[in-house]
């Protein structure tokens, strides 16, 4: 989860290897104190609705499909505390 202190979400050593990508471009899409969603910088794989979905369902924030610049392509991968933080 990202620092308390910073409000910066780290990239563990795992989630290149989830996504599917060099450690260099994983992107932290989103966090917030409770999650945090990473995906690749500027993949060039199709949309992922399922992943808009997920990441605004933590967010809150939606995503406008008519919007290409806002629509979330590739891998994503979305990374939540169970618990108390």
């Amino acid at each position: 989860m990202p620092d308390p202190a910073t409000g910066f979400a780290r990239v563990p050593d795992q989630v290149p290897g989830l996504l599917g990508c060099a450690p260099g471009l994983v992107d932290v899409l989103a966090s917030g104190s409770e999650y945090v969603a990473y995906s690749v910088f500027d993949s060039e794989e199709g949309a992922n609705p399922a992943a808009m979905a997920a990441v605004a369902a933590v967010s809150g924030v939606a995503f406008d499909l008519e919007d290409e610049d806002a629509v979330l392509c590739g891998a994503v991968l979305v990374v939540q505390c169970s618990q108390d933080c």
